[in-house]
This record gives C-alpha cells, structure tokens and sequence, in this order.
C-alpha cells in the first residue's frame, strides 16, 4: 500500500498593502514636485541673469504673430475674392462672340490674381488678345482663339498655330 502525501504548500508572496503602495506612490510624486520646481526655479533663474533672451522670444513671437495673422488675413480676402469672381462653364464659354471670349479671357486672369490683366485684342494686334502679369511679376502674352459655332465650328489652323509659336518668346 502506497501512501500519498499531500502536494507540498508554496509558501504565499505577500503583497504591500494598499496603504504602503499609497505612501510609495505618494513619495514619488513628491519627489517630482520638488524636481519639477527645482528646474523651474532653475530657468527662471537663469532668465533672470540673461533678461536679454526673454526680449528676443518677446519679439520673435510678435513678429511670427504678426506673420500668421497677415497670412490669415490675406487668405480671408483671398477666399472672399474667389466666392464672388466669375465663373463659366464650357457651353457658356462655346456660347460668347469671339471678342467676348477675349473680355472672358480678361476676367479669368484677375480673378486668378493678375492685377493688371488687359484684352488688347484687335485688328492688327500681332497675335496678343490678353496682357496681364502674374502676381509674381512674370508678364504673359495670351492669344485667344475662338470657334465661331462652339464645338460645332472648324477647328483653329496650323497657321494661326504657326503664327503664334513665331511670335512666342520668353521677356525676361
């Protein structure tokens, strides 16, 4: 006959009670604090000794500032701007007179902001229907070419093409 003994106990780990985890947690976030200040106390000290630098960040957050609402500014006017400015579809466009599509041409360069857009178009023009510079002050030629029936009318010819490829060259 065999005797069996019991499996052998482990002996019990015994966990910190919740009070000693408490005091622990707390001393560490005193710890911090006295840490957190010492290094507050620390800047400020060092701010003290070189007041120049606070003048620096007082002035560079000032004219970053200033920056930032000038850009917001410009992009509100921008927007403002776009909401009103012409818009018009294909059929509207095949629609206009050919001198009508230059004026259209026109309208279209200073709604996309070229401040000085012009249509000059005309007898004897030398292929030029539309001046205008671009807000960053490259100045564009723009010849204008028109079917007389919308998408029903001929095609525009390789002279005219050949016309103003001739006459196309960079100003500056």
């Amino acid at each position: 006959m065999s005797t069996r003994r019991p499996p052998a106990r482990r002996p019990r780990k015994r966990r910190p009670n919740r009070r000693k985890r408490q005091e622990e947690h707390l001393l560490v976030l005193a710890g911090g604090g006295v840490m957190a200040a010492a290094v507050v106390w620390a800047v400020l000290s060092w701010l003290v000794a070189n007041w120049w630098i606070l003048i620096v960040l007082g002035a560079t957050a000032a004219v970053g500032g200033a920056v930032w609402g000038h850009r917001l500014q410009q992009r509100r006017a921008w927007d403002r701007v776009r909401q009103q400015a012409p818009r018009y579809g294909l059929p509207q466009l095949d629609a206009l007179h050919h001198r009508d599509f230059e004026y259209a041409v026109r309208d279209l360069m200073l709604r996309d902001g070229c401040t000085d857009a012009r249509q000059i178009g005309g007898a004897g023009d030398n292929g030029a229907d539309v001046l205008a510079t671009h807000p960053l002050g490259r100045t564009g030629v723009i010849q204008c070419k028109h079917r007389r029936d919308g998408d029903r009318g001929s095609p525009v010819g390789t002279p005219d093409l050949q016309r103003v490829n001739g006459t196309a060259r960079q100003l500056r």
